[in-house]
């Protein structure tokens, strides 16, 4: 029953004598048992080591065991911390191996992933690799099968930035919608677009994950590129695709809704400002102050997160507001 945790036969036999029949004595556990003293000893010893059981103290010393509830989830913890600190190790381990290896040969620039398993640990190992931006493409046949994707959440509590383009279709499946609602809660920024070239995901620029057949909704075959010139190609793929995605935001019924796009006033305003008339003459134009004109122009710049006016004039040429 409890061989999973760890403990040996012996060790289970006794946590659980002691869980139905209550605490004991060493002595009485070993009558009850069956089994001599050096035992049952060792058995108690393990125990309390692992956080099953606990001594009273003498005199009168009894072994009481903890709530099955409660060893369970100290060991889960403990083990979580352990597997915490291997994944450490391994990081440490591969950023010295990457600088005594130096640049990779053209032969390891990219990896073949084979098996379904194998590439949903893949899409793990890329999350795992990002220090400071996660871009993702979430284009059909999907395959989620949970509301949230756990490695996306800790990551995020881990500083890590996730701009994720879904295909317009995305929110029509109700795992995946549900998913993406749980993620941009979590500080994920979201944008939608139709048609999406291929699913994909890409760790700063130092890995990417790239499906060889995107259409096929088993997933069994992928490719791990490392940092070269096709993941260069694929970071500018997703910024193409970035730039002419709407964004998404989740509203009070919490599902995803796709921002307003830019209003008839602010439309006239823009075409203004692209024809090159000043702010005061666009603003005299439409019978508003200069402070307004500015002010409108920044917020359309932030939503469309442009970082110039000229970039925001292409932006909204490219989503076909003007």
């Amino acid at each position: 029953m409890l061989g999973t945790t760890g403990l040996g036969v012996d060790e289970e036999t006794a946590y659980l004598d002691l869980v139905r029949r209550g605490a004991a004595a060493p002595a009485d556990l070993c009558r009850r048992l069956g089994r001599p003293l050096p035992d049952v000893q060792r058995a108690i010893d393990v125990l309390l080591a692992e956080g099953f059981v606990h001594r009273t103290p003498p005199p009168g010393e009894l072994i009481v065991p903890v709530p099955p509830e409660l060893a369970v989830e100290q060991l889960i913890r403990r083990q979580e911390e352990e597997f915490e600190r291997i994944r450490k190790s391994a990081y440490r381990l591969a950023a010295e191996a990457t600088r005594q290896g130096g640049v990779r040969r053209t032969e390891e620039l990219i990896e073949i992933v084979t098996g379904e398993s194998a590439v949903a640990l893949a899409f793990d190992r890329v999350q795992r690799t990002a220090r400071a931006e996660m871009r993702e493409l979430v284009a059909p046949p999907y395959v989620a099968t949970a509301e949230v994707n756990r490695t996306q959440l800790d990551r995020q509590v881990a500083g890590v930035a996730y701009r994720v383009v879904y295909d317009n279709s995305a929110l029509a499946d109700a795992v995946l919608a549900a998913s993406a609602v749980s993620h941009v809660r979590a500080g994920e920024q979201a944008r939608i677009a139709d048609m999406l070239p291929t699913k994909l995901a890409i760790a700063d620029r130092e890995l990417a994950l790239l499906p060889l057949d995107w259409a096929t909704p088993a997933q069994d075959a992928a490719l791990l590129v490392h940092a070269c010139s096709l993941l260069d190609a694929l970071v500018a793929l997703f910024e193409t695709v970035w730039n002419r995605a709407s964004p998404l935001s989740v509203t009070d019924s919490d599902s995803l809704e796709p921002e307003e796009a830019m209003s008839a006033e602010d439309r006239h305003l823009l075409s203004l400002l692209v024809a090159g008339l000043t702010d005061d003459a666009a603003g005299a134009r439409l019978g508003i102050s200069r402070r307004t004109v500015a002010r409108r122009v920044q917020q359309l710049m932030e939503q469309t997160h442009s970082r110039s006016r000229l970039q925001l004039g292409w932006h909204a040429r490219d989503r076909g507001w003007l």
